[in-house]
């Protein structure tokens, strides 16, 4: 699905695979090389155009300097990326059909005056040519690289600003040829191509009608209560990595958990060392986030201890450091520049920015005192950071969910709003919130047990999982917290007093 707009997907460099192996039967003994093969292929797609193009019965539907789904550039030559040549082939439409028949061929040359087609790669070294070389590509391919629909890649830009191109090919090209791009972004509608130097962080922008699973999978925790390493005591915060390595605090026993797919335990990462306010201990992580440049986790150690702290991610670190001192935190994001907003409850009532080594921040939402009007917050819980720096709070006593633009004085409801209850109009005590590149929300409406979305300007929301009761069954929550999306769309919701965290995969 192309995203229109603003993305219309990202691209990486995916793992060489493993060389193929000869296969060895009981009977014979045989090996073809792969070359003879592909010539065979390409000798039999020339025999069919030749004798295609010399029926009289028969009205050929493909022109001689057309092809469908190909791109055709007059005097223009492509070098290198070969993945054969073939010589007496009789014109462009002919060579197209070569290129179309052998697997990962996105492009090629032909020389009408030598006859000779060139089945490509890709076009990254494409240049003017002097001679009669005549270029088709697949403006929506491009080889070497992995597409993804439906992705943004946040900074990482390896230019100050992007590159005009005509299509999809043509910008994963001009990656190719850049030194340092391994990922691109593409905008059919601006013709914008973004080069990046890395993955960073994907923001996913997902369908407006996509649907999951309804029957969620535990995939930590679950176990009843308790403090052994496949067990939480009232988990909140959750942060999932590009690997999809799960962190998750788990409040009551004073750690954080880490959690990879597929396994039946968890590793402690932090604290777990019992509940005072060493540096090696943690009281209350409520939320956690994994900041990648440093490799290290920043956690909002709440209630006793009311810290900001971080804790390297290697296997030898025994203790955190402080970051912010004497702050009643709960929430905690980082945007596309390093910068830490977090939320504040009890008496200050307010979203602040950090530069990481600052103690005293910038007011970016809030910050007038507890209260109901759009300049005011009363509990505000966890957040989310766009692209613009737009901030996202639930505003959880408030029951809604406000938006305060950069450099705002005041909110905008784009959720709730309209008092507590369990319409579809209305939140109670909404948590964890994510917002996709199309301004979707998605938050979790703990007290009505269920997670809900909530289109750009839309009046009422719809209920995506849960909400049928109380409970701990598959399609149940108990006080959802904390949610995150994975790069795939799988959501993962953090079932507080189910002591779980569960997914639901995208249908």
């Amino acid at each position: 699905m192309l995203l229109e707009p603003p993305f219309e997907g990202a691209c990486l460099y995916p793992k060489k695979p493993e060389p193929p192996r000869r296969r060895w039967y009981n009977r014979k003994i045989f090996f073809i090389p792969v070359s003879l093969l592909a010539t065979i292929l390409i000798t039999a797609v020339v025999l069919s155009a030749v004798l295609g193009s010399r029926s009289t019965h028969k009205a050929s539907v493909l022109t001689a300097n057309m092809c469908d789904g190909f791109v055709r550039y007059e005097n223009l030559d492509i070098e290198g990326n070969d993945i054969s040549h073939v010589d007496g082939v009789l014109d462009y439409a002919t060579c197209c059909s070569i290129c179309q028949a052998i697997y990962g061929c996105f492009a090629f040359t032909y020389s009408p005056s030598s006859q000779q087609c060139s089945p490509k790669i890709s076009i990254s070294s494409g240049k003017n040519s002097t001679g009669d070389a005549i270029t088709g590509y697949n403006p929506n391919m491009c080889g070497g690289f992995v597409r993804k629909d439906n992705w943004d890649i946040p900074g990482n830009d390896l230019l100050p600003s992007p590159v005009q191109q005509p299509d999809y090919a043509s910008c994963c090209s001009q990656c190719q040829a850049t030194y340092g791009c391994i990922a691109f972004t593409y905008s059919p509608s601006s013709q914008k191509c973004s080069l990046k130097t890395s993955m960073g962080n994907v923001i996913l922008n997902i369908p407006a009608d996509a649907q999951w699973k309804q029957n969620g999978t535990t995939v930590a925790g679950g176990n009843e209560r308790g403090n052994a390493t496949n067990q939480f005591d009232r988990p909140y915060g959750l942060f999932i990595d590009n690997d999809q390595t799960m962190v998750i605090g788990d409040c009551s026993n004073g750690r954080v958990m880490q959690w990879k797919m597929g396994d039946t335990d968890g590793k402690v990462v932090a604290g777990g060392n019992g509940k005072e306010n060493r540096l090696d201990q943690l009281n209350c992580p409520i939320d956690v986030l994994i900041d990648k440049e440093t490799d290290s986790l920043i956690i909002c150690d709440r209630d006793n201890n009311r810290r900001v702290v971080r804790w390297s991610r290697r296997n030898d670190t025994a203790q955190g450091e402080i970051l912010i001192d004497n702050i009643d935190c709960y929430g905690l994001v980082m945007d596309d520049q390093k910068y830490l907003y977090v939320s504040q409850t009890e008496e200050k009532d307010e979203v602040r920015r950090y530069q990481i080594g600052d103690k005293n921040g910038t007011l970016v939402a809030g910050g007038n005192g507890q209260g109901v009007s759009l300049n005011q917050l009363n509990f505000p819980s966890y957040i989310f950071v766009d692209q613009e720096q737009t901030v996202y709070v639930s505003d959880t006593d408030n029951h809604r969910v406000i938006k305060w633009n950069k450099g705002a004085t005041e909110g905008i409801v784009v959720a709730g709003g309209e008092g507590q209850g369990n319409a579809l109009t209305r939140l109670s005590h909404p948590h964890g919130l994510f917002v996709d590149t199309l301004g979707t929300i998605y938050v979790a409406d703990s007290s009505n047990n269920r997670v809900m979305r909530w289109s750009k300007g839309a009046k009422q929301g719809t209920v995506i999982v849960g909400g049928n009761g109380l409970g701990a069954r598959e399609n149940q929550f108990n006080y959802p917290v904390g949610l995150f999306f994975d790069r795939y769309g799988n959501l993962y919701v953090v079932d507080c007093w189910n002591h779980r965290v569960q997914r639901f995969s995208i249908e």
